[in-house]
């Protein structure tokens, strides 16, 4: 099973951006996801031209998928 961390902004004009955290730690806590993310935001560290992809915090989830091969023909 492979589990990130989604954490979804909306920019200046309204739409949803996406950023997925690759093996984050389990069970944060609602409180240090929300001000991680209100930091990023701070920063302004992601842009698009002059488009900030972090404007707003919307929310965050953790996604579990698990992967199941079909077919393949690594050795």
């Amino acid at each position: 099973m492979i589990t990130i961390l989604k954490l979804k902004f909306k920019d200046s004009t309204g739409k949803n951006h996406f950023f997925k955290i690759a093996n984050p730690k389990k069970e944060l806590s609602k409180e240090t996801v929300r001000q991680a993310m209100e930091l990023m935001a701070s920063a302004h560290l992601i842009k698009k031209g002059e488009l900030e992809l972090t404007g707003v915090p919307v929310g965050a989830k953790y996604v579990t998928t698990t992967e199941e091969a079909v077919y393949s023909d690594e050795v």
